[in-house]
């Protein structure tokens, strides 16, 4: 009886108002999976929750790792069993940017700038050896200082067990308020080994990346006592941008009324 209650509250919103939260959820792999059907027992998931201010949150958990782990935020409104969901995403060009080469010589060689080819005033620079996920091996951290020529080298006896590397990790401080990062990797997963990194990494520092909104209207359909995502479209953007892991879920149920 208690569903049927909320059911009715959602589709006689323009007559009631809402006066609580509606959280949905679903399995964090439905949106790629199209060949999976409605709801899954995967025990990662994402949840949408309709709030009564005309508010919602989205949050994405893939099971990936939860770095990947977003929440986005917007307002929705309804319309008989259709809501509108309406948001807006800062996207910001990558901040820093590798190029990569190789010779036979038997050391990394990292060559250091910034694209407005400012000089670089800290000379330390963090480094930290990533290992296969499978081979269980802990990081290791080391902290170096930049050479003359802004560049650092690192002779392949000095990184244990590098058969099993699978990424480089760099931090800088570009100024006191400015960190750059980044993973020197061939791989789309930097925990996973697929191939040997280049020998030769030129890592350019963007001093100023640039930034854009990009706005996204997603609507969705109840019926059947489920949430039913129908259309999403973006506006363009002249920025690379990766906004498919947190693409909303094909499906939800309702979980629970706060």
């Amino acid at each position: 009886m208690k569903l049927y209650f909320l059911l009715f509250i959602l589709i006689g919103q323009y007559v009631f108002s809402q006066e609580n939260s509606i959280v949905y959820v679903n399995d964090a792999k439905s949106y790629h999976n199209k060949t999976q059907n409605y709801f899954s027992n995967e025990p990662t998931f994402c949840d949408l929750t309709i709030k009564s201010d005309f508010t919602f949150s989205f949050y994405s958990r893939p099971n990936v790792s939860c770095f990947t782990w977003k929440e986005i935020k917007g307002n929705w409104k309804k319309k008989k069993n259709i809501y509108t969901f309406s948001s807006q995403y800062g996207v910001k060009e990558n901040d820093t940017r590798f190029a990569f080469s190789q010779d036979t010589t038997k050391k990394y060689f990292l060559k250091f700038r910034t694209d407005k080819k400012s000089e670089l005033k800290n000379r330390v620079v963090k480094i930290e050896f990533m290992y296969d996920f499978d081979t269980k091996l802990d990081e290791v951290k080391k902290t170096m200082t930049l050479n003359s020529n802004n560049s650092i080298e690192i002779s392949f006896t000095e990184v244990p067990n590098i058969e099993k590397l699978a990424a480089i990790r760099i931090e800088y401080l570009l100024s006191s308020s400015e960190k750059r990062f980044g993973y020197i990797t061939e791989n789309e997963v930097v925990n996973v080994k697929e191939k040997d990194i280049p020998n030769v990494v030129e890592i350019e520092f963007v001093e100023l990346p640039k930034t854009e909104i990009v706005y996204r209207t997603t609507t969705g359909k109840i019926e059947n006592e489920r949430l039913e995502i129908v259309s999403s479209t973006l506006t363009k953007s002249s920025l690379p941008y990766y906004l498919g892991e947190i693409g909303f879920e094909k499906y939800y149920r309702i979980e629970t009324e706060k």
